[in-house]
């Protein structure tokens, strides 16, 4: 789902994994799952945030059950200055 607000481009991943159709998708923000449990791992939500090219990249569905606090930080450190 991608949403504009105050002129920010939003897109929320959801529960999925990388698709091609990502490609497609211009955003400002991205907010990436990265548990890798019935979502993408946090490597692969780094491959996708480098398809979206966004400003900044929020990690989440972590750490509640599924998935690590490392996780968590994998996308961002994945990510800096790319």
């Amino acid at each position: 789902m991608s949403s504009t607000v105050g002129g920010v481009r939003l897109y929320f991943a959801g529960d999925t994994d990388q698709i091609p159709e990502m490609a497609d998708i211009a955003c400002d923000v991205a907010l990436l799952p990265v548990s890798g449990t019935y979502v993408m791992t946090a490597e692969e939500a780094a491959a996708a945030a480098r398809t979206l090219k966004p400003q900044i990249v929020v990690p989440m569905h972590y750490g509640f059950g599924i998935g690590t606090a490392d996780d968590g930080a994998t996308l961002p450190n994945s990510t800096a200055g790319k």
